[in-house]
């Protein structure tokens, strides 16, 4: 087990993030490609690797929230370039894992219940996922570098889906916060599918809130690393702020 943060929105550089995950004896950094300072650095990847070596410490990367490989042909494009662009960046930088989010699709809204469209049409979109998904997963590996699928709400429809995609080899990671908020819905697949995650987000939460310093809610951490050193993963502490960060190293080491 690797244990790392996630860069922070109080910071304008990679190397403040690295600076702090140095101090606090963490094993990785893992950059966002939802913050510009992340992008910029990243068109530098010789100088990041550099960074990194000197500061013995490895990176990850978290692809944009928004990108959902099950969208229009044209969105999907846009988002396999850019997955392509920043994986051979990235591999330069000795990335170990792209992260990206396992989403939901479109929502109606009918008399205040949520649709999905992708649960209306779901064999055009678990054909048109898994193909897609190949792909990126493809352009990750010719870079040497491993995928994972998170989850953010695992409606039926996910629940669907991340069976398939479990027989079909792929590789994932649990965000054990946005499950709490979710009613733990995830757990429902694994109570018969056996997935072993690459990567853990673990932050705490209280079935309202996410992302909150660990030990201030009312997960069962101490159950969730057990499962994360089983499974030899990375671990991001992903909580928001350097203070959250701080207080949430020392409780999850001390677990």
């Amino acid at each position: 087990m690797k244990i790392g943060m996630p860069v922070l929105y109080e910071y304008n550089s990679v190397l403040e993030n690295i600076k702090l995950a140095k101090e606090l004896g963490l094993d990785f950094i893992e950059l966002n490609l939802n913050f510009g300072y992340c992008r910029q650095q990243l068109e530098r990847p010789e100088e990041l690797n550099n960074l990194l070596v000197m500061n013995n410490l490895e990176a990850t990367l978290h692809f944009y929230d928004e990108a959902d490989f099950a969208s229009y042909e044209e969105v999907v494009e846009a988002y396999m370039m850019l997955l392509e662009k920043f994986a051979v960046l990235g591999a330069k930088a000795q990335v170990k894992l792209i992260n990206i989010h396992l989403n939901e699709g479109p929502i109606v809204t009918i008399s205040g219940q949520k649709n999905y469209i992708y649960e209306k049409e779901y064999s055009i979109y678990i054909e048109n996922i898994k193909r897609r998904l190949q792909r990126a997963r493809k352009l990750c590996q010719q870079n040497n570098i491993e995928m994972v699928l998170e989850n953010v709400y695992v409606p039926v429809h996910i629940q669907r889906t991340y069976i398939e995609l479990w027989k079909e080899g792929f590789s994932f990671n649990y965000d054990i916060g946005h499950d709490n908020n979710d009613n733990d819905r995830l757990q429902n697949v694994l109570q018969t599918t056996p997935i072993k995650f690459k990567e853990y987000h673990m932050h705490d939460g209280n079935g309202k809130t996410c992302h909150l310093t660990l030990g201030t809610g009312n997960i069962n951490l101490e159950e969730y690393k057990k499962q994360a050193e089983r499974d030899q993963a990375y671990v991001v502490l992903e909580v928001k702020s350097s203070e959250d960060l701080k207080k949430s190293v020392k409780l999850f080491k001390n677990l």
